[in-house]
This record gives C-alpha cells, structure tokens and sequence, in this order.
C-alpha cells in the first residue's frame, strides 16, 4: 500500500502546479485513479476515446512516480470489456471497473450491463462525457464530434438497470464519489453502477487528500432466525424437499455448505447456474430449466435460493399444497417489473448464511427416518435421469452432426478438474463435470448474447494458472465480438479455448416459433424465416488471425484428437478454438 503522504504527491514529481504558488497537487482523474485502487479495483478494462486525456496522463504519472493505480488494459469492444469485468468477479469474487467513451461507448455497453444487472454482478462503468465547454477551460472541446456526443441526459440509458449513476461535477472530492458507487455495486443485491466523468472536471486539481485501502459494501445480512426455523420446520416434515439455486459467483465456503446442507439432510437440489454442487453429489439434480418440470411438480417443499425464475410456470407449478420459501436478499425481485411466483414464506437474507443456519436448525429439528427415506425417494427420481444421460453419451458417440453431449464427455476427458468453463449456450450443463467451486461459470438471466469470450478472458485474468474454457454457440460467437476478443488474449497473454457449437441457426428463435405455433405453417415449412445462420462462416480462421490454433471439426471421432491439439495450443500459452458442426436443439 501507498504510505497517504505519498499517494497523490509522489516525490519530487508535481501533477499539476497552478503557475502562481508553485504547490503540487493532483488531478482529479489522478484522485481518480487512487480511489479506484484504495477501494480495491486492480483492472480496468477500458476502450478509451478523446475523453481518456487526463486518464492516460494520470496513469503515466503513477507509473513514473510509483504511485498504487488499476492496471488498464486495452479492450477494443465494449462488449468484451463488460463481459470481462462479470468473468473477473465470478472467477474472483472481486469486482473490476470498466470504462468507456461517452455515449457511444456506453451504447455498445449497455447489453453487458444489462446482463450484471440481472445476474447481480457489481462493476463500475465509467464513462467519459464531452467536455461542457467550449472553450476557455483546459479540456473544453476541441474536436467536432464533441457537440455530437453530447446528450440531454447520459445515463438515462443506463438507469432502469443501475443501482446508481451520477455525473463528477466540478470540486466535488471524486474518492467519496467513487467509494459511493462501489459501497452500493457490493452491497446486496449486488449490481452495477454507473459513473459519468467530464473531461474539464477530470483536468482539475484534487480538492482533497488520499486515504489507505478500504473494503466496500455492506456486510451480509443474516436471515432472521424465527424464518430460518420455519423453514426448518417445513423441510424437516417434507417428503421430498427441493431446492432451486441459482447464484452468479459460488465461493468454495457457500459451494461447500450447500453440499453439505444437501447431503446431510436428504434435500434435492435443481443448479440452474451448473457448478453450485459438485456433478456426482447423489443430491444434485441437475439443471431445472432442462428438465419437464417433474421435480417441481413432485416437491412438497420448494426452497429457491436467489431465484428469479424459480421455474418456468408454462411447463410446470409446484402443487397446490406444496409449500414455497423464497431466500434472498430482496426475496420479492423488486427490480423485476412483473413477476408472480408463489412465495409461502420470503426470508430477506444473503443465501450463503442461509445456508448454513438452516443446516445447523435442520440438526436440530430433523429426523433421521424422513431423511434416510428422503433420499431414498430423491435416488429413484434420480435414477432414471442418470441412466438417460449415460444413453445418450454412449448413442452421441457416433452421431452425426456431432452432439453437443458428446462434445461435453470428450472435454471432461482432458481438462483439469480445476479447470473454469464459461457455458453460454454452448454445452448441457448435466454432462460437465464439475467437482470443484467456481468451475462452471453461468448467467445471463437477461439474454443478452455475447458474453462467453470476454467472460473467458476476465476469468482468466482472476485465475490465469487454470485451465479456462469458453463454450459458446455460433450466434453467442458472433455477439461476442472475436476478433476484439482473441486480439485482447493474444495482447495480453491470455491462452484459452473457446469451443463453439455451431449448429448454423437460431434455434432458440425455432424453439420459440414452433413451440407457440405446433401446427402453424413455420413449423411444416422447409426453411422457417429468421432462423438460419448459413453459410456458416469459418470461425477457426478468425483466431488464425490473432496468432491462434483453430479446427473445425464436423467426425464425432476426431473430436478427442482435435481437443488434445487445443489444449496443447494453451499449453504452449496460444489460445485455441474449435469450430464444432453440432446437431441443432442438442443442448
């Protein structure tokens, strides 16, 4: 850490001098910077503009002067900047900053932040905003496209999905400012924030003085303990509990108390993020959103830690009698427009507390002979699941196109069990296998397509001795800006393999037409409008282009051989891809 005395005034070296007394001082985007570092922001990924200035001469000021500042690396899409910023928190539990070229570049933002919005990621996006003047200030505008730039109002794009936004007014001390915006994006629920940043005001002298490190955020708060016993309560008479989790970042102490909770009480749980317990816990039922429903049809308990969606109620609704529990730490989604699932008991509370305190109430008030026929119950409906997995593994050895389970059973045979899969529609969750915390990186919630490859790459950063993976379909492929995305791991030394499952379509735009229309005429036509996506493009060659190893791959029996050539591209610190001709709907 920076000694106070010496975070905004290194030795020797004045930021700014008024001309007049010859007093040192720092510039705001100085005092930026050391607050960004104070709250502990250690990257920034950033597509800079004309707005960056004083940002890039604060940052060379650090560097000469060995100051403490975020590392900033080059980012040249919005797209894969905010994707690597959620990818670093999951992988991290840490959050990133980001920062952007005024309007437009929030523009190119705003699916990203979107997609942390709903996925409770905090981040920070910082965005330039064109100079207020036009002349006679240091930073006033100087070049045309600033009148353009210019908006009424800059984060009113934004809002709707940031927990909080504002704009750096003039002699306004930016690290109260900055450690406002991160106290809010890490506090529960958390989310994103927003940050406008005026070029003039930037330029200005620091009206105050650094401080030491801080951790933002508000502690966690702990569900109250009469709710807690009457959860127990409930789970403890149940038949067939059921718990539907769903979280964006799973710590390895939350990741183990689940398993724990599950294990030791008989209780079914339904992942629908992959990775919240490990792939072989004889509780774990796999991905609710890719089952019919029977699970929640057949619960009499339902528990859903941090779940929007809980289910799907076109496909399923839990029985009239079963009873609802909804933990966290806003259990009605206020920031949810419409929403109207069943809540019998909503509990206000982090769920990883929770977790634990029902364990230790379920000690107490359970029974050993409704649990040990509770899991029994929980075998047999596992059962049949298990054994149509297995069968489809073993027929999706020679299927043509390839499967995307075969897909899934072959990476499982090369990658370290450590190893971080980021999964954007890309592979079946119920065929990785993940024994470990933080190795299945999901989310989202919103759909906004294109956060695979950056996810990959913030991943990466946060845990760059692992093995990271991205498996992605051919439209998330194309949302998510590759060549800015394989440019950023060639540039910055980021070796991954990005697996994409091309199967020349949207076929969640098929699902969706033919689902609502069975017996419509898009159903029965030979090519329905809006779905295809061919000719396929080689995206192979796209990573070629960045100095990387691609192959397409179209023989289930060459797909072990190609895995091994990728990973031994990663090995040798290339990043790698693998175009992989996939059947349509097999995920």
């Amino acid at each position: 850490m920076i000694p106070p005395d010496q975070q905004l005034r290194p030795k020797g070296q004045a930021s700014m001098d008024d001309g007049s007394t010859g007093q040192q001082t720092a510039t705001v985007a100085e005092a930026f910077l050391a607050a960004l570092s104070a709250n502990g922001i250690r990257h920034v990924f950033a597509n800079a503009g004309t707005d960056f200035a004083p940002i890039i001469e604060g940052l060379v000021r650090a560097n000469d002067s060995g100051w403490e500042a975020p590392r900033f690396v080059t980012v040249p899409h919005e797209t894969v900047a905010m994707a690597m910023a959620q990818g670093y928190y999951k992988a991290a539990g840490a959050p990133a900053a980001v920062m952007v070229h005024v309007t437009v570049g929030t523009a190119n933002a705003t699916c990203g932040f979107i997609n942390a919005s709903r996925d409770n990621v905090p981040l920070l996006l910082a965005a330039g905003r064109t100079p207020l003047t036009e002349s006679g200030a240091h930073g006033s505008r100087n070049v045309s496209i600033h009148w353009a730039q210019e908006a009424y109002d800059q984060g009113a794009g934004l809002r709707e999905y940031a927990k909080w936004d504002y704009e750096l007014r003039a002699g306004q001390p930016v690290a109260t400012l900055v450690d406002r915006a991160l106290d809010i994006a890490m506090t529960a629920p958390r989310g994103p924030v927003y940050m406008t940043l005026p070029r003039e005001v930037l330029a200005g002298a620091s009206p105050f003085a650094a401080r030491g490190h801080r951790s933002p955020g508000a502690m966690p708060a702990a569900p109250s303990a009469e709710a807690i016993d009457r959860a127990a309560a409930a789970i403890a008479g149940a038949k067939f509990p059921l718990i539907v989790y769903s979280a964006a970042h799973q710590d390895p102490a939350s990741f183990a108390a689940l398993s724990a909770l599950a294990r030791d009480h008989a209780i079914a749980v339904c992942d629908h993020i992959g990775g919240a317990l490990p792939s072989g816990h004889e509780m774990n039922l796999g991905d609710l959103r890719g089952m019919p429903g029977d699970f929640v049809r057949m619960a009499d308990v339902i528990v859903a830690f941090d779940a929007g969606v809980p289910w799907v109620p076109t496909a399923a609704e839990p029985a009239a009698d079963a009873t609802v529990i909804q933990i966290a730490p806003d259990p009605t989604f206020s920031r949810l427009p419409f929403r109207g699932f069943r809540s019998d008991l909503a509990i206000a509370g982090e769920p990883a507390l929770a977790v634990a305190l029902l364990h230790r109430a379920l000690d107490s008030a359970g029974n050993r002979s409704a649990r040990d026929a509770r899991r029994r119950r929980i075998a047999d409906a596992r059962a049949p699941v298990d054994e149509a997995r297995a069968a489809l593994r073993e027929t999706a050895r020679t299927m043509t196109p390839i499967h995307p389970a075969w897909t899934a059973h072959c990476l499982n045979r090369i990658k370290d069990d450590d190893a971080i899969v980021v999964n954007e529609l890309g592979l079946p969750y119920e065929h990785l296998n993940s024994e470990q915390p933080g190795c299945c990186l999901s989310g989202n919630n919103a759909s906004g397509l294109g956060r695979g490859l950056g996810e990959a790459l913030g991943a990466k950063v946060a845990a760059p001795h692992r093995q990271v993976i991205a498996a992605v379909g051919d439209g998330s492929y194309m949302f998510g800006a590759p060549t800015a995305a394989h440019y950023v791991g060639r540039a910055e030394g980021l070796p991954t393999l990005t697996i994409v499952s091309n199967n020349a379509e949207w076929f969640a735009v098929r699902r969706a037409t033919t689902g609502m229309y069975p017996n419509g005429r898009a159903a029965k036509a030979n090519t329905i409008p809006l779905v295809e996506l061919s000719p396929s493009p080689g995206f192979e060659k796209t990573i070629e282009a960045c100095d990387g190893f691609g192959q397409k791959v179209d023989d289930p029996a060459a797909l072990p051989a190609a895995l091994d050539r990728a990973f031994e591209a990663m090995a040798d610190g290339r990043s790698a891809l693998l175009n992989v001709v996939t059947r349509a709907g097999g995920r």
